[in-house]
């Protein structure tokens, strides 16, 4: 059976059924009900105890469902803070798509509890501890069906930016911006990496608190695999970067090589300027870019 959209608290609708079923299967008790998701590879259903989380029409949603099956797993055996799967259902005899269910961890996501600075700074140094956890503890992971990502960035910043010039979203001021801080960073970028086992999509969305910011848990492993390990602050806010490094490298000094802030910087420049092809009217943040690389080399 095919699962609507999210169900609302009071709706009649026969998929109600079908998750009742679910967790009737897995031996769930108590009433259940939706929650929000803040992505769109899942539909979110939950009890008290546990997360029924649902693969959408995604174009992605059943091959991020599968990785996270393979890798949440890895990352918590190895003391990582992430929900214990209790179970991954691919075999579509329930519902045609796949599905998991987990642990639930109540608290709230990063991105929307109301912190002071300190409590901020705290939580992304929190954040940074555990990645620095995740990159040295985790030394391999079994992937019989090749489920895990394959974390990678694009190295030639022309090839993003030209397009967006042609079309008129870039200016060729800016263009040559970027150009300029890009020749900056190249060599910085390319050289050889010790890839680490990483989440690959660490924003405030995928961070669990309390509503004092102390972490919960690091959520959503859809995108994880083997990759450099400064691919996992690429959607850290800029201002939170310097918190989660202080936190990284008080427990894992050394692992993100020479200057990752030059990698940090490109990747920013990459996901600015995809936003920019995706939504048109955005602006690329150049200038503060140039702030971060001053404040963190002197």
């Amino acid at each position: 059976m095919t699962l609507p959209d999210p169900l609302e608290p009071g709706r009649i609708d026969p998929a109600r059924d079908l998750v009742e079923a679910i967790f009737e299967e897995y031996g769930v008790p108590g009433p259940w009900q939706p929650l929000p998701s803040t992505g769109l590879a899942n539909r979110v259903y939950a009890t008290r105890d546990v997360v029924l989380r649902v693969a959408t029409d995604h174009p992605e949603a059943v091959v991020d469902a599968r990785t996270e099956s393979v890798a949440a797993p890895v990352a918590r055996s190895a003391g990582v803070l992430t929900p214990r799967l209790v179970a991954f259902d691919d075999s579509r005899s329930l519902v045609d798509r796949p599905f998991s269910l987990w642990d639930r961890v109540h608290g709230e996501t990063l991105g929307v509890v109301d912190l002071d600075e300190r409590q901020s700074a705290e939580a992304w140094s929190q954040v940074g501890r555990e990645l620095a956890r995740l990159h040295v503890r985790v030394r391999e992971c079994l992937d019989p069906n090749g489920y895990l990502d394959r974390p990678s960035r694009e190295l030639d910043l022309d090839a993003v930016l030209r397009p967006l010039v042609d079309a008129g979203r870039v200016s060729n001021e800016t263009a040559r911006e970027v150009e300029r801080l890009g020749r900056s960073l190249q060599r910085h970028v390319t050289v050889p990496l010790n890839v680490r086992f990483i989440h690959n999509d660490v924003h405030p969305m995928n961070i669990m608190c309390s509503r004092a910011g102390a972490l919960l848990a690091v959520i959503d492993w859809g995108d994880a695999g083997w990759g450099d390990p400064a691919l996992d602050f690429a959607a850290i806010p800029l201002e939170a970067i310097p918190y989660a490094v202080q936190g990284y490298e008080s427990d894992a000094p050394g692992v993100l090589g020479d200057f990752p802030e030059a990698r940090f910087v490109w990747d920013k420049l990459l996901g600015a300027m995809e936003d920019i092809g995706e939504t048109p009217g955005g602006s690329l943040p150049v200038d503060a870019l140039y702030r971060f690389l001053r404040s963190r080399t002197g």
